[in-house]
């Protein structure tokens, strides 16, 4: 068995918000472009009240521009699609995000492939899931990106090594494969029908759990 070392998040977080807020005053002062960020959300959900939250400070202390549209619960899916389709058109709009989960009675997967690719900043587009399989360029969820992130500044070594990924869905561990696959690691996927999830988990040389808890 070997030492298990947690990684913190917290400071990378930090330095690559100072990176990115260093590129957005960059953008605006040499080409006149303020990045746009389009959040919607539906219905009363607490966290997804908290990450949006997050979300629209985290855009202005960045010196971007956020456009936050909260809906009532009853918002039907015709509403919710026809405002993804005027934020598609909005040519000051960059990026598209639909908090999830969104309410029953709305099509998720058709308001998500609605977005836009090239404004689907989470990744969750059909063409953009496809590009990433393929190893193409792509826009992609934010968490596995992160934990890629977390692996390279921490100075770990990820090629050639034992990744285990807990969770296979397509918001974290599907992605978070894909992504480790593109860095060379040997990739093990499990999932709640796993036999042995200890065993294999302690032969992991990176473990990612993307199961919520």
């Amino acid at each position: 068995y070997m030492t298990a070392r947690i990684l913190s998040g917290k400071d990378i977080a930090e330095a690559i918000k100072r990176e990115t807020a260093a590129e957005v005053e960059k953008l605006i002062a040499e080409r006149g472009l303020t990045p746009c960020l389009a959040v919607v959300r539906v219905g009363e959900d607490p966290a997804s009240a908290v990450y949006v939250g997050s979300k629209v400070r985290t855009c202005e202390e960045l010196g971007m521009i956020s456009i936050h549209r909260h809906l009532p619960e009853s918002t039907s899916h015709a509403e919710v699609l026809a405002i993804v389709r005027e934020l598609n058109e909005n040519n000051d709009v960059d990026g598209i995000l639909v908090q999830l989960p969104l309410p029953d009675h709305i099509d998720e997967r058709e308001i998500l492939e609605t977005i836009l690719p090239e404004k689907d900043v989470d990744g969750f587009h059909p063409i953009n899931v496809g590009k990433l399989s393929q190893g193409r360029e792509a826009l992609v969820p934010c968490t596995p990106a992160g934990v890629i992130e977390i692996l390279k500044r921490s100075n770990i070594q990820i090629s050639g090594r034992h990744a285990v990924v807990i969770g296979r869905r397509n918001i974290v561990g599907k992605p978070m494969a894909q992504l480790l696959l593109q860095q060379d690691a040997t990739v093990t996927i499990c999932h709640s029908r796993t036999k042995n999830l200890a065993e294999i988990a302690s032969r992991a040389e990176i473990l990612v759990a993307a199961i919520g808890r």
